[in-house]
């Protein structure tokens, strides 16, 4: 990337909640080795992980024999979620698909869903803040909550990520307009997580 003149930036994602709603914030530029931060995160990791093996625990209550390894082994990361559960549902043949494991066992009020631990969305903003980042609100159209930017803003929301693939063109313009209406930065991602 370097003779493109592409630069790479620390950043995080967090689940966080705006009056019982929840959102994804984004934070660029972070110090990585921020002490807080690395506390709060592996903290966030823990979490993660235990919520993998109550998921694991119902779908085993339903004589679905899946190991809480298997789901590890696929994620190979500190913070698995439920499409790391999906793939390995399918790996081991109790799910044809992941739209299938997601409908049947994983997707909210489905016997194997498990709530996510989420911040609030002040206390994500100050974390990142705290790290010497950016806070930025992740793709706001899917998170449907316009209402709540002016305030997230006075909290001290650094920025809005117009520019999403599951944005529209109109959409994307809708939020630049009102990032220059807050004075926020506008950013734009893939949201691309990887497999």
């Amino acid at each position: 990337c370097q003779p493109e003149g592409i630069e790479f930036i620390p950043g995080s994602e967090l689940t966080a909640e705006v009056k019982g709603n929840e959102l994804h914030l984004l934070g660029y530029f972070i110090d990585t080795q921020n002490s807080r931060l690395l506390l709060e995160m592996a903290k966030f990791q823990t979490v993660r992980q235990n919520r993998i093996r109550e998921m694991v625990a119902r779908l085993n209550k339903l004589n679905v024999p899946l190991h809480a390894d298997a789901v590890f082994a696929i994620a190979n990361c500190r913070s698995p979620g439920r499409p790391h559960v999906g793939r390995a549902l399918v790996q081991a043949g109790f799910c044809a698909t992941l739209d299938e494991a997601f409908e049947r066992f994983l997707k909210r009020h489905r016997p194997a869903w498990v709530p996510k631990f989420k911040i609030s969305a002040f206390d994500a903003i100050a974390l990142v803040h705290q790290a010497g980042g950016a806070a930025v609100m992740a793709h706001p159209a899917l998170n449907r909550l316009d209402e709540a930017i002016p305030e997230l803003v006075e909290l001290g929301l650094d920025g809005l990520e117009c520019v999403h693939t599951k944005h529209a063109a109109a959409t994307c313009e809708h939020y630049r307009r009102l990032a220059g209406q807050l004075g926020v930065l506008v950013t734009g991602g893939s949201d691309c997580h990887g497999l």
